[in-house]
């Protein structure tokens, strides 16, 4: 019989079934279960997905810089800037102020001073005619419209001093005969005003106006008269007395009241006209009148 400590040989061929077996006496480690395996790659970004978070992103910005540089809250803008020039007409408006500043919208020439152009002549060598101012000297040209305003106005001004009043140029609103849109320029010598044009960039002489109404009768010009004799003041019997070789008639202007019209007998032609107190003979002449340059161009 065999004892638990007894040896014994083993058959020959015989191996340890046992011999490759790890020592589990646990002074080692256990062996892993199952191998380590790599963890798996992230799938790939979507296209539409990217596209969609950049497009998002771009939105918020275009909000953020509306918001920065738009208008304020009260619909007003933050600020206002406004670059001119010297002929350019524009209007600034201060964004903190309820007024604004507006330059002209039409650039108007200058109108520099007449000079007198001599020589002088009395009143009673002047004459009133259709088209401008008879001189009664032979070595002097009549005023006529179209002449050089220098020279036109600058004999006014040899005869009767500095004018009393000049407009400069403006906008005609039609008040003395010029085409309302169009340039005038009006100088005044007492109750006469002559009238200049700026047709084509050329200051002429077009046209007059002789009335009681523009005052300062002191003035040497309030002594002017036509060809025929007539002047401011007179009275309509002496009108038709005058023009009795004509035709005279009177007439209702929608802006003057009653006015008179002098008209060549064969021709038909406005000749003078202007306006009147009233028809009858007692009534008096309040304005001796060239045709206007508007019915003349």
């Amino acid at each position: 019989m065999m004892t638990d400590n007894q040896d014994f040989d083993n058959p020959p061929g015989w191996t340890d079934p046992y011999a490759d077996l790890t020592d589990l006496t646990g002074d080692e480690p256990l062996p892993p279960m199952e191998p380590p395996t790599t963890p798996p790659a992230q799938p790939p970004g979507s296209p539409l997905l990217t596209g969609l978070i950049i497009g998002l992103l771009l939105i918020a910005l275009s909000v953020a810089v509306f918001q920065l540089l738009g208008p304020d809250d009260d619909g007003t803008a933050a600020t206002s800037t406004t670059t001119t020039t010297e002929d350019s007409s524009t209007t600034s408006i201060d964004p903190d102020s309820s007024t604004s500043s507006t330059s002209p919208t039409t650039s108007l020439p200058n109108g520099e001073p007449y000079q007198a152009v001599p020589p002088a002549f009395d009143v009673d060598r002047l004459k009133l005619i259709t088209n401008g101012m008879r001189i009664n000297d032979n070595d002097v040209k009549d005023l006529e419209f179209g002449d050089d305003a220098d020279v036109a106005i600058g004999r006014l001004v040899a005869s009767f001093g500095d004018p009393t009043e000049d407009t400069g140029w403006q906008v005609s609103t039609g008040a003395y005969g010029v085409c309302a849109g169009d340039l005038e320029r009006v100088v005044h010598f007492g109750p006469y005003a002559a009238v200049v044009t700026k047709p084509g960039g050329n200051e002429i002489y077009n046209g007059y106006r002789f009335d009681l109404r523009y005052g300062d009768l002191s003035n040497e010009a309030a002594g002017l008269e036509t060809l025929s004799g007539l002047t401011i003041g007179d009275t309509v019997a002496t009108l038709k007395n005058i023009y009795s070789g004509e035709l005279v008639e009177f007439l209702t202007d929608p802006k003057l009241g009653e006015i008179y019209e002098v008209r060549g007998s064969t021709s038909g032609s406005l000749l003078l006209w202007g306006p009147v107190e009233g028809p009858t003979n007692e009534d008096r002449v309040v304005g001796i009148y060239a045709p206007d340059v508007c019915t003349r161009n």
